[in-house]
């Protein structure tokens, strides 16, 4: 019977996110640690466009480089087929700016691969594991302990909006949810 059975409430687990310290190491990290000046300002610029723009992986690996537009908003089609416009910070486009002056290709790809056989491939683009594995080394290398993921910085775009004052709506609305 159903007498039997006794539910007992169980407090959520609050989720885990890296303080903003620990964050802004993380999205400055690649340009004094990858080798190759393409990569480092690639993955500096795809961190810097995570963070303070709220946008998920898989919308950072669709952009192309004509999405960007000179007043530093984005049109996005998100999860669900729904649209928004994002903005991107005067500093995430210093940084974009800084990758896109490196790159010597044509492919529409905002943030395009450099090696393996996908590199110089028109329409190609750094895949959504690339970017999680890279977080995930980068978090490893500087001891950051908290898991920190593409979506930790989401949370921590929204974090950082709550923080400064903006309204639970304008969060979501920037964020593309309902």
């Amino acid at each position: 019977t159903s007498d039997a059975v006794r539910l007992i409430k169980v407090e959520k687990k609050k989720a885990q996110v890296a303080d903003m310290a620990d964050l802004i190491k993380l999205m400055e990290f690649p340009s004094s640690y990858e080798h190759d000046p393409l990569i480092g300002a690639r993955n500096r610029a795809a961190l810097e466009l995570l963070f303070s723009s709220g946008l998920r992986i898989s919308e950072l690996t669709k952009l192309n480089r004509f999405d960007l537009n000179s007043e530093g908003k984005i049109y996005i089609q998100g999860k669900g087929k729904k649209q928004r416009f994002i903005y991107i910070t005067p500093r995430a486009m210093t940084y974009i700016n800084a990758y896109l002056e490196l790159r010597k290709d044509e492919n529409p790809a905002l943030f395009s691969p450099t090696r393996g056989g996908r590199k110089g491939q028109m329409g190609k683009r750094i895949s959504t594991n690339y970017m999680q594995e890279r977080i995930a080394y980068y978090r490893k290398l500087l001891g950051i302990v908290v898991p920190t993921s593409a979506h930790s910085f989401r949370h921590g775009f929204a974090t950082y909006l709550a923080e400064e004052g903006a309204s639970p709506a304008a969060i979501q609305i920037l964020l593309g949810h309902e």
